[in-house]
């Protein structure tokens, strides 16, 4: 039995997309300008969040939470770089 979502939780789970890739920008750019007047800052974060392999990492469909943290700590790196 395949059960369908309907359009109003079609909306909802996209506005929730969109409200939680808002606040990865914000964080981003955030942790960017911080790096900026710490540059160790950065280090300490990717020290923290880029060394751990967790149980499933080579299932096709699976991303980690530390992968997660991994690209978006790329992607205040290339913030930076931007500048």
């Amino acid at each position: 039995m395949v059960i369908e979502n309907t359009d109003l939780e079609r909306r909802e789970n996209t506005d929730l997309e969109r409200r939680v890739l808002a606040h990865e920008r914000i964080l981003q750019v955030l942790i960017a300008h911080m790096a900026e007047s710490e540059p160790k800052f950065l280090d300490r974060l990717k020290e923290i969040f880029t060394r751990h392999h967790t149980f499933g990492a080579d299932e096709q469909d699976f991303t980690g939470t530390e992968q997660y943290a991994e690209q978006f700590i790329r992607q205040i790196e290339i913030l930076g770089e931007r500048k």
